[in-house]
């Protein structure tokens, strides 16, 4: 689910954002769409702020991914509902489907 949140906000669309693709490179982010996307995280998972140091070194879809998943496991985050995933998708305009 984290990297479909990625491509949904990424500058240059793509369906599902791999891993190893990189943010700025490949994905076209850019300062504002970076801040956009930090938000957006820290909303969904209901994290607190990320200190600069350690959004700094969030370069690939990967990185973004990892962080979720620690933040879960240490209890700082948590997953969101169907619901919450939908409104997410819904403010960009397109339909949440689960992957099967």
């Amino acid at each position: 689910m984290v990297s479909r949140l990625v491509a949904l906000i990424a500058p240059q669309k793509t369906a599902e954002a791999a891993p190893e693709a990189r943010l700025i490179g490949d994905l076209g982010y850019h300062s504002l769409a970076l801040a956009e996307l930090g938000f957006t995280i820290e909303d969904v998972f209901g994290l607190d702020a990320l200190p600069p140091e350690r959004t700094m070194a969030l370069e690939r879809v990967g990185d973004i991914v990892t962080l979720v998943e620690e933040e879960v496991a240490a209890g700082t985050a948590v997953l969101p509902g169907p619901a919450d995933v939908s409104a997410i998708f819904a403010r960009y305009g397109t339909e949440w489907t689960p992957a099967a």
